[in-house]
């Protein structure tokens, strides 16, 4: 074989994306004896995708006994946490599946009990209703994942990106996918795909002037999301955007464990302000924290500082200890800098944006699924932070878990695959190759520079539509300029890739924002021209599909689940 020509493969299951979502979607799969293909840009399938370092923290009801922990109670309190902007019937059937799959994880040999107790370490936080995040050594985490996944003898792609989806009469058959160090290029035919490639980050400025120092994954950068669009599928919820709240000059997780073992923010003049925004204070949803800091610098309250310095002992050394879990270099950071959080007060900054779940629980942006993680494609499913219900490493395992049973059926009941048109083959590869040796200075980091500037001077956490429009000018530009873009080598033609899919992205979030003329969940979806919620016209779903002449815009009550609109649309096509 030469390097010109295709690999071809068959498989039952192609998996995108080698995270938590991707694996815990193979693993159910690979269970029922179907066959398996995972692409996935990392190096090792144990520790890729944004907890491959390890997590702190993990959302589940557990059923250990009281009210509150029920999927039911939890239930109940879901519209509230999402400004009423969710799919109840996605949201409910994640919330009555996080038991079993949570138990399922712990036989996979996921310890989430305290070492010290030898019970579980709950705690509340981010306006959750009850104790439901544990608070655990998840260091291992994903190695655990990957084990039974690589156990199952799925067949493993690394370093290898899928670039196009195949589609033929709304239904998906396959993949385009290529190695960006061997240059070898993959014809994937597939009864099912499942898209699960996280959220997309590298989207706008933040404090340290450095794109991949972002507070989530730097290397999901919404290829999900501008795959499924491309081939057709429904995506809602793109105007809702994340920040959060990171040592200043330093974007990093760990808020969670902040907020819920007890630290406090102050502004310049030493006020705990947060109870001015909610009446939970610091337990309030991650959306109304960054909001709120937002707000301070505004008023003219900045700078805005942590302070653990009431906290007891104890309680420091497991902050100290849970911090570096999910990012092993903070402590490394607080010493170079000269900082003691234990005794001093620390600065703090907003984090840059990213789509993924709007601050909340539950409501994520991204690809429209059903209660069995199938988008509006038929044969496509989604899950984790690129999928319309998110929340977090527990959303991405169960939603994946979800897709991956769903898919069974799916598998079971599809006929042959079509052969793969060669003709629709190599003008992908073609375009591609292209850009390697190609002359000029228009590489990937102009690209996303240009949009990260557009991102954050244009849209960013405070919208009008006179923004809106120069935003979507300045992307449309941009698109313009794509056949331009030049790589140096393989790795540099895969990060041409992600700095497109970050600019369609950019595209669709600027666009939804555009549609949706209130303020929904703070610096979430904040309009400056329409300063309040509008509970009477807009407790909506902006829904974008692709249209003739771009991003086609269409909104769905949120009375209705997402998945019934779609589910009709495929019952027409196929009748």
């Amino acid at each position: 074989m030469t390097r010109d020509e295709f690999i071809r493969m068959d498989t039952d299951v192609l998996v995108v994306g080698g995270g938590v979502a991707g694996s815990m979607a193979a693993i159910p799969a690979l269970e029922a004896g179907l066959k398996v293909v995972i692409c996935e840009k990392g190096k090792v399938l144990d520790h890729c995708g944004s907890i491959g370092c390890g997590v702190d923290h993990y959302l589940t009801v557990m059923d250990s006994g009281p009210e509150w922990d029920t999927p039911e109670f939890l239930i109940k309190h879901v519209p509230e946490l999402t400004d009423h902007i969710v799919d109840m019937a996605v949201a409910s059937k994640v919330i009555h599946e996080m038991p079993r799959v949570f138990r399922k994880i712990e036989a996979l040999g996921v310890d989430f009990k305290d070492r010290k107790t030898g019970d579980y370490y709950r705690l509340r936080s981010f306006g959750l209703p009850g104790t439901y995040h544990i608070n655990f050594d998840g260091t291992d985490f994903k190695k655990h994942i990957g084990e039974r996944v690589r156990k199952g003898k799925a067949t493993v792609l690394m370093r290898t990106m899928v670039v196009q989806l195949l589609e033929r009469d709304n239904r998906i058959y396959g993949a385009v996918a290529f190695n960006f160090r061997s240059g070898e290029w993959y014809a994937i035919r597939a009864k099912t795909v499942v898209l699960a490639a996280g959220d997309v980050n590298r989207l706008s400025k933040n404090a340290s002037g450095m794109a991949f120092d972002s507070w989530h994954f730097p290397y999901n950068t919404g290829d999900a999301q501008a795959m499924g669009y491309r081939a057709g599928a429904v995506l809602a919820n793109m105007e809702s955007v994340e920040a959060t709240l990171t040592p200043k000059g330093f974007s990093t997780q760990g808020l969670n464990a902040l907020v819920s073992l007890g630290a406090y923010f102050v502004n310049k003049s030493g006020e705990r302000f947060m109870f001015r925004y909610d009446k939970k204070g610091e337990n309030a949803r991650r959306a109304v924290l960054a909001d709120a800091v937002i707000n301070e610098y505004l008023l003219g309250n900045g700078p805005v500082y942590l302070d653990c310095r009431h906290l007891s002992q104890e309680m420091l050394d497991r902050m100290e200890y849970t911090l570096q879990v999910d990012r092993y270099t903070l402590p490394a950071f607080y010493k170079q800098k000269g900082v003691n959080f234990r005794e001093e007060l620390v600065e703090i900054s907003v984090s840059e944006l990213s789509i993924r779940r709007s601050g909340v629980y539950f409501r994520g942006s991204g690809l429209a699924v059903d209660t069995h993680g199938e988008t509006s494609v038929t044969g496509l499913y989604a899950a984790g932070d690129c999928a319309t219900v998110s929340g977090g490493i527990a959303g991405a395992a169960v939603l994946g878990h979800i897709a991956g049973e769903g898919l069974v059926h799916r598998v079971r009941g599809s006929g042959a695959l079509p052969d793969i048109d060669a003709a629709a083959l190599e003008p992908v590869r073609a375009e591609s190759m292209r850009c390697l040796g190609r002359d000029g200075d228009f590489g990937w980091r102009a690209l996303e520079d240009a949009t990260r500037e557009t991102v954050t001077d244009y849209v960013g956490v405070r919208r009008s539509d006179k923004g809106l429009r120069l935003a979507l000018q300045t992307l449309h530009a941009l698109a313009k300029r794509e056949p331009e873009l030049k790589a140096d080598d393989l790795h540099g033609l895969m990060r041409v890739h992600e700095a497109k899919n970050i600019r369609l992205n950019a595209e669709l979030m600027a666009t939804a924002s555009l549609a949706r003329t209130e303020t929904r969940t703070g610096s979430a979806h904040w309009r400056l021209d329409y300063p309040e919620p509008d509970e009477q016209h807009w407790r909506k779903f902006v829904l974008l599909s692709r249209g003739a002449d771009g991003p086609q815009v269409d909104t769905l009550s949120t009375t209705h689940a997402i998945a019934d609109a779609f589910a009709r649309n495929k019952s027409a096509a196929a009748a």
